[in-house]
């Protein structure tokens, strides 16, 4: 019986220096601004909330159709530091899928939201990127201390549509640069 334990001993002993072993190293760099400016979200505060027109199943027939276009701002004031840009990072969190897009908890079925930089007919892909600065969100001046950044929000169809609710909410971190 001791032999066994000493046999596995020096086999356990194997693997922990096996384990040590390693391939790389990443290095992480990063910057913590002193930027700040006072967020108004859809003419709110920081948190808004935008309403997208009612629309018919018709024009949500087949997949990757979008409709209900509703462009929604974000004022940014007060701003200080030395910041001449703002965007939005759209973050990942458990709202959005893997398309990034925002899934939709209401009652509706084959409907996501997307959002939209304003300039674009494409969805931004939320949460996905590198996160560089203006990677989500188009990046916007930043002009006596105020900038204004416009986005959209639409439906957007997984197959066909059926009739019920849409309910969907994003989480957003402002980028200066």
């Amino acid at each position: 019986m001791q032999r066994s334990f000493i046999t596995l001993g020096v086999a356990l002993a194997g693997l922990v220096s096996q384990a040590q072993a390693y391939d790389g190293t990443l290095t992480i760099n990063g910057t913590v601004s002193a930027e700040s400016c006072t967020i108004s979200a859809v003419g709110g505060s920081n948190n808004g909330s935008i309403t997208l027109p009612t629309v018919s199943t018709k024009a949500l027939a087949a997949a990757a159709v979008s409709a209900g276009t509703t462009e929604f701002t974000i004022a940014l004031t007060s701003c200080s530091g030395a910041a001449s840009q703002a965007a939005i990072w759209f973050e990942n969190d458990s709202n959005v899928n893997a398309a990034g897009r925002l899934i939709n908890s209401g009652t509706a079925k084959n409907v996501d939201v997307a959002l939209y930089n304003t300039t674009s007919t494409t969805p931004i892909a939320i949460g996905q990127g590198s996160g560089v600065f203006g990677t989500s969100g188009a990046a916007y001046p930043i002009t006596s201390g105020s900038a204004t950044l416009h986005y959209q929000a639409k439906y957007y169809a997984t197959g066909v549509a059926a009739a019920g609710t849409v309910v969907a909410s994003v989480i957003y971190s402002v980028q200066y640069q």
